[in-house]
């Protein structure tokens, strides 16, 4: 599923001749820089985690959103193809989720190879502090 994320969202311009309405922000991106942190977000905006993932190894991102986050939907993007491929290279896995309720919510994720139970390869987490 493509979710388009990625690109900026822009409004329209009403009509009448009026001027057009200033482009939506972006969302947030949160990467493994960001893990362990708080972040403060607005009830109902969404905002990206984008990790780094190399299902040809067996591991994937185990996401788990707290109460009060909802996952609006993920991507896997393999890394390009030019110049060359490199055979079992891993790529990024982006989540979009939107923060439902006001107080602090929390996003964890494992990586992890589905069928060796109880072995984390990493972990991030994610604090949100929603307003």
């Amino acid at each position: 599923m493509t979710l388009g994320f990625a690109a900026a969202l822009s409004a329209c311009g009403g009509t009448g001749g009026g001027s057009p309405a200033s482009p939506s922000p972006r969302p947030a991106v949160f990467t493994a820089a960001d893990d362990m942190t708080t972040v403060e977000v607005s009830v109902g905006e969404r905002f990206t985690v984008s990790l780094q993932e190399n299902p040809t190894t067996g591991y994937e991102w185990d996401m788990i959103a707290g109460p009060g986050l909802a996952l609006v939907g993920d991507e896997f993007v393999a890394p390009s193809p030019s110049p060359s491929p490199l055979e079992g290279a891993g790529g990024t896995h982006s989540w979009v989720f939107r923060a439902e309720d006001v107080g602090t919510l929390t996003l964890t994720g494992r990586y992890v190879r589905p069928w060796e139970a109880g072995k984390s390869a990493a972990d991030f987490s994610l604090t949100i502090e929603a307003r």
